[in-house]
């Protein structure tokens, strides 16, 4: 069973334009990837994850660490999806054109996630696990970056230059740069899934 790849177009209308989604889906995908979970998960359950696991682990991320060091994974999805979901869908805006698209991305309509989430090899399970209990990097411009390291004493430990991004943070651009970049990073992603039989 095989699904497609998502565009950069979906990705707009998923976020329904919104920056602050958008961005922090980005974050997720690349601090904590999910490509291992793929398989298992809707692309909504994706992307609804990587939003809230990494806003939470952005404002508070010790308490979340403390969390998901001795928590489930299955309790650790249902935690984020508490505000990972309606966040998704508050802003999602699905063209007719890409309804059917957006379909086949979603395969399993959120049913069963405890048992989708048990087809996970353990080892990915643990890696993603020890990624979650980590700190954020902080995303800049190429123009901030040397104002941001100065900032940081020099350091640039956790320092992420948005290379994708243009040099000039440029209004109308930024939205679509990042739905492009997630975009590439989600197609990368193994597009066959795991058929389960409700």
């Amino acid at each position: 069973m095989k699904r497609p790849k998502p565009t950069k177009q979906l990705f707009i209308e998923l976020c329904g334009g919104n920056r602050g989604l958008i961005e922090s889906i980005h974050h997720g995908l690349l601090e904590t990837p999910l490509d291992a979970f793929y398989p298992h998960l809707d692309l909504d359950e994706i992307l609804a994850f990587e939003a809230s696991s990494w806003k939470t682990r952005e404002k508070d991320a010790e308490t979340f660490s403390d969390f998901v060091k001795s928590a489930e994974i299955y309790d650790i999805f249902s935690k984020v999806y508490e505000i990972g979901s309606p966040w998704l869908n508050k802003h999602k805006n699905i063209s007719e054109k890409l309804v059917e698209r957006y379909a086949k991305l979603n395969p399993f309509g959120s049913k069963n996630l405890k048992l989708r989430l048990g087809g996970v090899k353990v080892e990915d399970v643990e890696s993603l696990k020890k990624k979650l209990q980590e700190g954020v990097n902080k995303y800049v411009f190429a123009c901030q970056y040397q104002e941001a390291k100065r900032m940081g004493d020099g350091d640039n430990y956790k320092l992420a230059i948005m290379n994708f991004q243009n040099v000039y943070p440029k209004s109308g651009k930024i939205v679509p740069a990042f739905a492009s970049e997630n975009a590439r990073i989600v197609s990368g992603y193994p597009t066959n899934y795991e058929s389960l039989s409700f």
